[in-house]
């Protein structure tokens, strides 16, 4: 009988490949998604199905491999693959080194050589084993060392099964559906009936006075508009503000704000349907935070697609690389390296909108406008950064990395004018309806914000209207213009006000308590700009539960509201997409299940939209302990903030985080939350 035949090379790379593929290829990449998946927007479905590709490739091609090894290598050949794949298990299970969360902060090697020359050594051991294990038995025959070789294997296998069974039955199902806006036909119109409304952001009107006071021509070469000076927001900030645009109804903390932007928008009583069902062409360019997947039966220019991957190929490599940088040698880790955020290149679309008014204006400057005859009327809503932070736009709308409040006023308005003037050369400009506002101000509570409006047909120079109207008319009287009935609790006709007509108007303000949303309602019956006559008559809070932290889960300080809770001090002005600091020092007061046995590393992610003075020292301790140094600057913006956690800072479950600045005067914690200096912005944290 010959020593290795064709039947028992089979066999033995059948178990061989099997657990290669296993620990490698198969259950390697499923447990780096499962530990990721909160962060990641495809779903487990996709990643089972490319997975289960490659590994039926690959358990073909070792399997097949193993059967043309000549007789004579194969021995060595089945003893090698055993070490190596003995050493990939080892790495992937036992010995891998934290090195933090992979979100672009470049890891400094040097640091691990020692680390390195230690893991090298473990891998020698375990591709040395199989050929200490063969020279033990030996002679007892080849056949023994065969049977060891598959029962090893086969164990190894075995015992990673429970642990792969374990993490897929703690998925949650995640829901792949997405809204996307696309940036189709954004500039095309109908020859006639056009209703164009530009939502500025953060447009104050005492910014917008302040701009024509050097610039008085926009109103003087733009006839027929009326500039309504005493306009007041109906919700402050965005998140409060687009719903009550579209709907008119307000969030009152009743639920979570997703499941709240879900509800509103069913069955006719929004805008969007309403100017679909009086049959306008309605595209809508904005962020996808403000509306429910559903609304794509009726914005043509939204999309709402089930699975977010466009290119499988790139997912699947990105997928890959990121598993063999856990299952690899130290030393050749640097070659795997990569952001989590490299899996976004795998969900690229060609045609999304971006909330960019530099990209904006780069659209518009190379395409123009189109009248599309086929058109009947249409009805396009332009949300653009307006005065918003941060200030990245000059006064020719180009990007740069820092501009200024005027310069971003002036850039985003010459787009406003760029698009009223080829109205005109286009002859749609008398016939349409243009409305130029604001989702809310800056000042005070955010309650003034610029107005100017030009019905169809209007003509003559820009006049000036004091009546008291408010964001909640919006819908009121867009809707009537289609010929269609929207009501609301606040809202009036507002071509129906009068000259300081006296009215009372309610303003529902999103703002923080320690980071925890707070949804306050303002009345009053005066003058928009009299911030003092406004009067506080209900609060609407979300006190949020504190359960024990999860090592790896993401406290987000967003939509998901997750790190609200832990927030005791110098938190502040949570908008849905990150939590300000203010004054000389905040706090986090963090529980965990039990208390923490080894070292941990905190990863925090700092938003692009912070507002901090650049060059201001920030100290974060650690359960009293000193555990960053740092500055706040653009680094910071971009590569976060990462520190370890020593297991010995932990006297108990507990971990509390201070941040301090001590650039600023102690005294100011004596001051109210919002009146503080404001230090930095933080979208999540999280810490395994």
């Amino acid at each position: 009988m010959e020593e290795y035949s064709l039947k028992t090379k089979l066999k033995l790379g059948l178990c061989l490949a099997l657990f290669f593929v296993f620990t490698v290829f198969f259950y390697g990449p499923i447990s780096i998604y499962l530990s990721n998946a909160d962060e990641l927007k495809f779903g487990l479905g996709i990643v089972m199905k490319d997975v289960a590709i490659v590994s039926i490739v690959m358990f073909i091609l070792i399997a097949g491999f193993s059967l043309i090894v000549p007789k004579k290598l194969f021995k060595w050949y089945m003893l090698l693959l055993l070490g190596v794949g003995i050493g990939f298990y080892v790495q992937g299970n036992y010995i891998n080194y934290n090195y933090g969360v992979l979100d672009g902060k470049e890891i400094n090697w040097s640091k691990y050589t020692g680390y390195g020359f230690i893991n090298t050594a473990i891998w020698a051991v375990c591709i040395l084993v199989p050929f200490i294990i063969y020279l033990v038995i030996r002679k007892k025959g080849d056949a023994l060392i065969n049977k060891v070789v598959v029962a090893i294997c086969l164990f190894l296998v075995a015992i990673q099964i429970p642990a792969f069974i374990s993490q897929a039955v703690s998925y949650k199902k995640k829901d792949t559906e997405a809204l996307v806006i696309t940036d189709n036909e954004m500039f095309t119109y109908a020859p006639d009936d056009n209703i164009v409304v530009f939502l500025l952001d953060c447009m104050d009107e005492v910014y917008y006075q302040d701009y024509l006071t050097r610039h008085p021509e926009f109103e003087a070469e733009n006839p027929g508009f009326v500039h309504y000076d005493n306009a007041m927001a109906g919700g402050a900030r965005t998140m409060l503000a687009m719903p009550v645009f579209y709907t008119g109804q307000t969030y009152e903390r009743q639920n979570s704000y997703s499941d709240y932007i879900k509800e509103i928008f069913k069955g006719d009583d929004n805008l969007l349907k309403k100017m679909s069902d009086a049959g306008y062409d309605v595209r809508v360019y904005s962020e996808s935070l403000f509306f429910p997947g559903y609304t794509s039966e009726y914005v043509s220019n939204f999309e709402t697609v089930t699975d977010p991957v466009t290119s499988e190929n790139i997912l699947t490599r990105k997928l890959y690389k990121l598993s063999l940088f856990k299952f690899v040698p130290h030393f050749l880790k640097p070659r795997f390296w990569m952001m989590t955020s490299d899996f976004e290149q795998a969900m690229k679309r060609d045609n999304t909108y971006e909330f960019n008014d530099p990209q904006f204006y780069d659209k518009y400057y190379h395409q123009h406008m189109t009248i599309d005859k086929s058109k009947k009327k249409t009805f396009t809503v332009y949300h653009l950064e307006g005065n918003h932070r941060p200030f990245d736009m000059d006064e020719n709308c180009a990007a740069i990395e820092k501009s200024a409040r005027k310069k971003q006023m002036a850039g985003v308005f010459r787009i406003v004018k760029e698009m009223l003037d080829e109205m005109k050369e286009k002859g749609i400009y008398d016939s349409s309806t243009i409305l130029i506002t604001a989702d809310h101000g800056d000042f005070k509570q955010c309650q003034w914000m610029m107005c100017m409006l030009k019905e169809a047909g209007a003509e003559g120079e820009c006049r000036y209207s004091h009546a008291p109207i408010s964001a909640f008319d919006y819908s009121i009287y867009l809707a009537g213009l289609a010929g269609q009935t929207m009501t609301n609790k606040y809202g009036v006709d507002m071509l129906s006000l009068a000259e300081d007509e006296k009215r009372e108007r309610h303003l529902f303000r999103n703002t923080t308590d320690n980071s925890k949303p707070v949804v306050m309602e303002f009345v009053t019956n005066d003058d928009v700009s009299k911030y003092k006559k406004l009067k506080k008559v209900n609060e609407y809070v979300d006190d949020g539960e504190v359960v024990p932290y999860i090592l790896g889960d993401r406290l987000g300080f967003d939509a998901d509201d997750t790190g609200n809770p832990y927030a005791v001090e110098g938190f502040a002005d949570n908008h849905g997409f990150r939590t300000r600091l203010r004054g000389p020092r905040a706090t986090l007061v963090i529980p965990f299940a039990e208390k923490p046995d080894k070292k941990l590393t905190c990863d925090i992610e700092i938003h692009e939209r912070t507002e901090q003075s650049y060059g201001m020292n920030c100290v974060i301790k650690a359960n009293g302990v000193e555990v960053y140094r740092g500055v706040a600057d653009d680094t910071m913006i971009e590569k976060g903030i990462s520190f370890d956690l020593d297991k010995s800072i932990f006297k108990d479950n507990t971990l509390q985080l201070d941040f301090e600045f001590p650039d600023l005067p102690e005294e100011e914690m004596n001051l109210e939350l919002t009146q503080r200096t404001t230090t930095i912005s933080i979208v999540s944290i999280v810490i395994e």
